[in-house]
C-alpha cells in the first residue's frame, strides 16, 4: 500500500498548525491593484472594439514626434527615422470607481490584454517588418485610467519610402512623408484624429539633428483612401500623413567632391602653359580625366537611377570631362600642326611673307623699296649715303664664295621666296595660334559651366555662410 500522499498531508497539517501557534498567518495576494486587474480584465476580449453600439466608430487620437533623422538612403530612396508614437482612445469597458480600489486612478496593462488600434505605417519600406506598427512594433504597455481613457506611447525605428529629388544634389531639399492608417478597419469602424492642430508643426525640442540632414519643418494632414475590393464593397480608410521637409548639409560633398573637381579642371587649364610641341600634356590630361571618372562613378553609386532628372553635380562632372576631352583633342591637333611638313596654306604663307619683309633691312632708293638679300651672311650693306639720294647704295663684298644678291620687294613682301625652314616656322606659328584658341575656348567653357552650377540652385551661399 502506498502511504506517500497521506504522509504529505499530515506534514502539511502539522506545518500550518505550528505556524498558527506562533501567530504567523499565510495570506493570499489581495492588493487593490491585483483585485482591480482581475475585475476589469476578467471578461475582456482583445478583438472586441470598445464601443457599446457596433455602428459607432472608435475615435483614436494620434501623434508622432520625430526624435532623430537616422538616414536617407538616396540609392534605395528610404528614410530611416526614430520617432515617438502616441495613441489615445476611450474604452468604456475599462472604467472603475477609484474609491472601491484604494484610490487607484491608473494602471498599466499589456497591449495584448485589451483592444488596441491596429494603426501601422502605410508606406513602410522595411521588408523585415510585416506590419510597421500595432503590437508587432509598439511593445510598450498601455496606460488605462479610471474613466476608461487609454494612452499608448512607444518609441519606434521606422523605415519609409521617400521619392528623392536629385536634380539639386548635393544642395537639395527633400520632402518625405510618413502615412499611418488602420490595417483592418475602415472609417465606419475607426476614425483617426490628430492630437495637435493640423498644418505646420514646430520642431521638437527632443530632435537630434547631428548628421547629414537638417530638419526644417513638418506638416500634418488627414485624408481618406478609397478601397474598392469588389463591386459591392467600397471602403474608406482614414489616413494621417506627416510630411517632413529636410535639407542636406552639403559641406561634406563640397570638400570631397566639388573642390577636387574644380582643382582638376584648373590643372587642365594650367597645362596649356606646357609648350605645344611637348607631348607631355596628353598624358597629363588623360590622368586628370581618369580622376574625374572615378568621382563620377562614386556619385553614380550614391544616387538612384532616374532618367527624368539629372543632378547638377553630375552635369558639372560631365561638362568637366568634355572640357578635358576638348583639351586632349586640341593638344593632338596642335602637335599634328606643329610637326607638319607639307606646304602651308597660301593665306598663312602671305602673312608670313609680310612679317618677314618687316624684319628685313629696308633701304629707300629712287622711290622704290630695295632690299639686300643676304645668303649665308655673305654680304654687308653700307648705307652711308643719305636715304632718297641719287647715289646707289654701296654693297661691300666679303670674301666668301657666294655673291650677294639684291631682291626688289614691294611692301606686301611678294618678292620674298620661302624656304623649307620658313614653312616649318609657318606651321609652328599656326600651332601656337591654335593652342591659344583652345586655351580661351576651354576657359570660357569652364567659367560657363561653373556659373551654371552656381545659378541652378539657391543654396550655394552655404559656401560662405552656413546659416544663409
Amino acid at each position: 500500500m502506498n502511504f506517500t500522499f497521506p504522509l504529505l498531508g499530515v506534514i502539511a497539517f502539522g506545518v500550518v498548525t505550528l505556524l498558527a501557534s506562533e501567530g504567523i498567518t499565510v495570506s493570499v495576494n489581495k492588493s487593490e491593484e491585483y483585485k482591480l486587474r482581475l475585475d476589469i480584465l476578467k471578461y475582456k476580449d482583445p478583438m472586441v472594439r470598445p464601443v457599446e453600439n457596433y455602428s459607432e466608430a472608435v475615435n483614436v487620437s494620434f501623434y508622432m514626434d520625430v526624435l532623430n533623422l537616422t538616414d536617407l538612403d538616396n540609392k534605395r530612396q528610404m528614410l530611416a527615422t526614430n520617432v515617438w508614437i502616441l495613441q489615445r482612445w476611450q474604452n468604456p469597458f475599462l472604467e472603475w470607481k477609484r474609491e472601491e480600489y484604494g484610490g487607484i486612478d491608473q494602471i498599466l496593462v499589456s497591449p495584448t490584454e485589451i483592444w488596441v488600434p491596429d494603426i501601422v505605417l502605410y508606406n513602410n519600406g522595411d521588408k523585415q517588418v510585416r506590419k510597421a506598427g500595432h503590437t508587432e512594433l509598439f511593445k510598450n504597455w498601455v496606460a488605462v485610467n479610471s474613466t476608461g481613457g487609454c494612452s499608448w506611447g512607444s518609441m519606434a525605428n521606422l523605415e519609409s519610402s521617400c521619392s528623392v529629388e536629385v536634380s539639386s544634389f548635393p544642395f537639395d531639399e527633400q520632402e518625405c512623408s510618413l502615412t499611418f492608417a488602420s490595417a483592418s478597419y475602415g472609417s465606419n469602424m475607426l476614425e483617426i484624429h490628430s492630437i495637435r492642430p493640423l498644418g505646420k508643426q514646430d520642431k521638437s525640442e527632443h530632435l537630434d539633428e547631428d548628421g547629414e540632414w537638417e530638419f526644417k519643418r513638418m506638416y500634418v494632414h488627414i485624408s481618406r483612401k478609397i478601397s474598392q475590393r469588389h463591386e459591392d464593397a467600397r471602403l474608406e480608410y482614414p489616413l494621417i500623413t506627416y510630411t517632413l521637409k529636410i535639407k542636406r548639409r552639403p559641406l561634406y560633398y563640397i570638400m570631397l567632391m566639388i573642390i577636387p573637381c574644380v582643382l582638376c579642371t584648373l590643372l587642365v587649364l594650367a597645362s596649356f602653359a606646357i609648350p605645344p610641341e611637348n607631348g607631355e600634356r596628353i598624358g597629363f590630361c588623360s590622368t586628370v580625366m581618369l580622376s574625374i571618372s572615378v568621382y563620377l562613378l562614386i556619385m553614380a553609386d550614391m544616387l538612384p537611377e532616374k532618367s527624368d532628372t539629372l543632378p547638377v553635380l553630375g552635369v558639372y562632372y560631365t561638362i568637366t570631362m568634355f572640357e578635358i576631352a576638348l583639351a586632349l583633342i586640341g593638344t593632338i591637333i596642335v602637335l599634328r600642326i606643329y610637326h607638319s611638313a607639307s606646304e602651308p596654306p597660301n593665306c598663312f604663307k602671305t602673312l608670313h611673307k609680310k612679317r618677314k619683309a618687316k624684319k628685313l633691312k629696308k633701304i629707300r632708293v629712287g622711290g622704290k623699296w630695295t632690299m639686300t638679300k643676304l645668303l649665308r651672311g655673305n654680304a654687308v650693306t653700307n648705307n652711308s649715303n643719305p636715304v632718297g639720294g641719287d647715289a646707289e647704295p654701296n654693297i661691300t663684298q666679303v670674301p666668301v664664295d657666294t655673291e650677294p644678291q639684291q631682291t626688289e620687294v614691294k611692301g606686301d613682301g611678294n618678292g620674298i621666296e620661302l624656304t623649307e625652314d620658313d614653312n616649318k616656322k609657318i606651321w609652328r606659328s599656326i600651332a601656337v595660334t591654335c593652342d591659344r584658341i583652345f586655351f580661351w575656348l576651354f576657359s570660357i567653357i569652364f567659367i560657363g559651366s561653373t556659373a551654371y552650377v552656381i545659378a541652378n540652385h539657391r543654396n550655394f551661399a552655404v559656401l560662405f555662410d552656413q546659416n544663409i
